[in-house]
């Protein structure tokens, strides 16, 4: 049996060392030198020199100097829990405690700097906790050796992966003591999230809104799945501002993000007195996971606002510009073995400029997919002609709120809250007799309305006098009468809009290939789709429908009547039959057609090497050229429609896309504008009359572009974004070339051509004209520029919204400054890199729009 002495170790020691051991069995101690180590029982210590007394169980570990007087080999001490590095380190094996000098430990992104330490180390069955005294140290998120900037304090206590509690400290920049000081401190650095307290990010004063803290506030992990940040910014005049910031993910489930804002701004108005300009906004995503539910789904966005809260809370180009936002929330629904589905929603669609306001919920959805009802089941198809009718449902009920972003929640707005519902209904079929295509359809819809208009006639003559008092007398300038008022009433109850279509559409392709042998040029293809049909239409304006009445208008002329629609405008108005559309027997023609070549690949040595022939391309000249029209049997005059002509393509290797629009008309026009029963052909000799045409012309243009313009655009490229073959000395010149450093730069160039044809003049004009640069360049590895916006609008001659930026990596710091000249803000920082402990150490000088110089921005924006 082996007898263990009283205070032994529990265990083996490990000691090695790279350069020499020296064993003193006198003293009972050894001696490492170089690289040596020495492992127990889940502690690990290396330094460059370790004195180990296994008489006392103690142990001793220092560093050395190099020439230039630099430590090296500095003890290391690592057991699991904590992380160290000092220039001594003692350590005593049998009560785990140590006394460390000059020492350096890590709490996940936080350094901790102390002249001298204890460390005490507890151990349970199970685990051990680490608990560090520090005597005037400093903690820092810096990792430089001398820190740039630090919290330090006489005392500190730091448990392992818990906690850092100092009591009264400083805060030092550059190591010069400032007069922040805080008389106490408690800093979590357990690994993860934890609850605790959002320091202010910036400090600021506002002439209008007094001295200010922004992004104060607490951080709650609420559980491995989700976090809540809740946020505000305060003003000592009475602005503030309430945020919440949440982020949730169940892996395979679902994950999403929400953004809620309320802001309360207390501005003064030109009187002396003070206003209040509340606004809220609220963004919401939500995604599911496809393995979360075979059948069933829910997700979508939301992107709501009210009184222009973004324009009025931020600055920046995205912010600023932004004109329409959407939501689109869904909830649906297939039902397995069944030829259905079924989704609920919530749209919505705002303008910020004109402050409309449109919300669609619940939008209910039911749809069938396609049926075909003559298909026999259970047996062979015998492949009939009936058996290819294919039959579809849909059906819908919505309701509508609409209103302005400041009044749209608001009683008057919800008391007109529209309702309505739809069914479509239709059957096809396609067939093919040779080269062309049959395709017969018939179609009936059914609106649900639960309100309807009628319209009375005042005869009622109401005579409105313009007066003015001369020389003490009143006298009458005009007179204004009118003869009868026309007024509407609202009925409640349902009524349903019912309407049908019939027709039928043949169509077929033609091809024309043009073989060639110019260069890499192979050929060249023509293919042209033209397509005729037929397709009727009854008048709905009969009386029989019920769906329009006459009202007159004028008293002197009982003859003066207007047709109106009994269906109000509002929930699917546009599904309403049009007064003057009547009966239509139409025949529809369209021809569109599309260009393309063929050209030969470039030779590829290292595909060849591997029997991989190249691949010749196709490139599409012209993506599309329409030309279509309609003919009205049942109409009594202007049969024929006017005739569209459209084409759309692309210039310059893809980086030009055009769309190009125009209208002729047969007939000819009055002095008014409209149409005549007189073809064009009588009067001027001529088939068709120009109406008008519109060009537009959108190019973008970035790095990437520009080198596939000049590699040909066939080039492949390596995972760097370089061509493999490249030699590596021409690899250098195009990462370090001028192209490079605009790598993530892009310029837009959009001009929208229009031109018009009335019956006194002809015009042509630009209507839109603007060129935008978007991006950043880095400068140097720590210089950054950004153009967040910046372009000129050359047909109002202004530059539009310019957002400029420029930024300094300082190591541990970081420094900016931000401009929008249009609205007069700026902002500049110095500040600890956001996203640590420490983003209190902030030096900020900002105007917001609320104080922005110049009475809004310069003229020249």
């Amino acid at each position: 049996e082996v007898k263990i002495a009283e205070g032994g170790l529990d265990g083996p020691v490990d000691y090695t060392a790279r350069d020499s051991m020296i064993y003193d069995l006198e003293n009972q101690r050894v001696y490492l030198y170089g690289g040596a180590q020495i492992k127990y029982t889940g502690v690990d210590l290396t330094a460059a020199y370790i004195e180990f007394d296994w008489k006392n169980n103690t142990v001793r570990a220092k560093g050395h100097r190099d020439l230039l007087g630099r430590w090296q080999e500095m003890p290391t001490f690592s057991d699991g829990t904590q992380n160290l590095q000092a220039q001594e380190f003692l350590y005593n094996f049998e009560t785990n405690k140590a006394v460390i000098y000059e020492v350096l430990t890590t709490q996940n992104d936080l350094y901790v700097r102390g002249e001298q330490a204890k460390l005490i180390r507890t151990e349970t069955d199970t685990s051990h906790t680490d608990v560090i005294y520090n005597k005037n140290a400093i903690f820092t998120t810096c990792d430089h050796p001398e820190p740039h900037f630090g919290v330090r304090s006489r005392k500190q206590k730091v448990i392992a992966d818990k906690v850092v509690v100092v009591g009264p400290s400083n805060v030092e920049i550059m190591g010069v003591p400032t007069p922040l000081w805080l008389p106490f401190g408690f800093f979590p650095v357990t690994k993860g999230k934890s609850t605790g307290l959002i320091f202010p990010q910036t400090y600021e004063y506002s002439p209008a809104w007094g001295f200010g803290f922004r992004n104060v506030g607490w951080y709650f992990p609420i559980s491995e799945y989700m976090n809540l940040q809740l946020t505000t910014d305060i003003y000592l005049k009475g602005t503030y501002r309430l945020r919440a910031t949440g982020n949730y993910n169940r892996r395979y489930k679902y994950n999403g993000r929400f953004f809620f804002e309320f802001s309360d701004l207390r501005n003064e108005d030109p009187t002396g007195n003070f206003v209040r300009d509340r606004a809220v906004q609220l963004t919401l995503s939500h995604k599911q996971d496809a393995k979360a539910h075979p059948s069933r789904n829910i997700g979508g966005n939301i992107d709501i606002q009210t009184n222009n809260a973004r324009s009025r809370n931020y600055n920046d180009a995205e912010n600023v510009l932004a004109t329409d936002l959407s939501s689109n929330f869904t909830y649906r629904e297939s039902f397995p073995g069944k030829p259905y589905n079924l989704s609920v929603g919530l749209t919505h669609s705002q303008n910020t400029q004109s402050r409309d306001v449109t919300i669609s919920f619940p939008t209910v959805n039911f749809q069938t997919q396609t049926l075909y009802p003559f298909k026999p089941k259970g047996r062979p198809s015998q492949d009939k002609w009936y058996e290819k009718v294919t039959l579809t449902y849909r059906g819908e009920a919505r309701s509508e709120l609409r209103g302005k972003d400041t009044t749209i929640f608001r009683k008057e707005s919800i008391e007109n809250i529209q309702f309505g519902a739809r069914h479509d209904i239709t059957s096809d079929a396609s067939f093919k007799l040779g080269y062309f295509n049959i395709n017969p359809r018939i179609s009936y819809d059914e609106v649900w309305y639960f309100k309807t208009q009628e319209k009375y006639f005042d005869p009622t003559l109401v005579i409105v006098d313009d007066t003015a008092t001369i020389d003490g007398e009143l006298v009458v300038l005009s007179s204004d009468t009118t003869f009868g008022t026309v007024t509407d009433s609202i009925n409640f109850g349902f009524k349903p809009l019912r309407k049908f279509n019939t027709g039928v559409n043949i169509d077929t392709k033609l091809f024309g290939t043009l073989p060639l042998k110019l260069g890499r040029l192979k050929g060249v293809r023509h293919v042209v789709t033209p397509s005729i049909g037929l397709s009727y239409t009854p008048d709905y304006t009969r009386e029989g429908w019920g769906y329009f009445n006459s009202v007159r208008t004028d008293s002197r002329d009982p003859e003066l009547m207007e047709t109106y629609s009994v269906f109000p405008n509002g929930l699917y108005s546009g599904e309403r039959p049009s007064s003057t559309a009547g009966q239509q027997l139409l025949l529809t023609y369209r021809l569109s057609s599309f260009v393309e070549a063929k050209v030969a690949a470039k030779r590829d040595t290292t595909q060849t090497s591997r029997g991989a022939p190249p691949k010749d391309r196709i490139i599409r000249l012209l993506r599309r050229l329409d030309l279509d029209g309609n003919y009205n049997f049942a109409a009594d005059s202007l049969k024929f429609s006017t005739l569209r002509l459209s084409a759309n393509s692309t210039l310059f290797g893809g980086l030009t896309s055009v769309i190009l629009s125009a209208t002729y008309d047969f007939y000819e026009i009055n002095e008014k504008g409209n149409r005549i029963e007189q073809f064009v052909w009588d009067t001027r000799g001529k088939p068709l009359r120009f109406v008008d045409a519109r060009a537009s012309f959108s190019t973008t243009l970035t790095v990437k572009k520009i080198r596939d313009i000049f590699s040909g655009g066939a080039a492949a490229t390596s995972g760097q974004g370089r061509s493999p073959a490249a030699p590596p000395g021409r690899r250098s010149v195009q990462e370090e070339g001028l192209l490079s450093v605009f790598e993530n730069f892009n310029i837009r160039h959009n001009l929208v051509l229009q031109g018009q044809s009335t019956a006194t003049v002809d015009t042509f004009f630009v209507q839109t004209n603007v060129i935008t640069l978007n991006g950043n360049v880095p400068l140097t590895p720590a210089w950054r520029v950004s153009v967040g916006s910046f372009g000129y609008d050359f047909v109002n001659k202004k530059v539009t919204f310019p957002s400029l930026s420029i930024s300094r990596d300082l190591h541990c710091w970081n420094m900016g400054l931000s401009w929008q000249p249009s609205r007069g803000t700026y902002a500049f920082f110095l500040r600890v890199d956001p996203g640590s402990i420490f983003d209190f150490i902030n030096i900020p000088y900002q105007k917001g729009n609320q104080d922005a110089f110049f009475s809004g921005g310069f003229s020249g924006f």
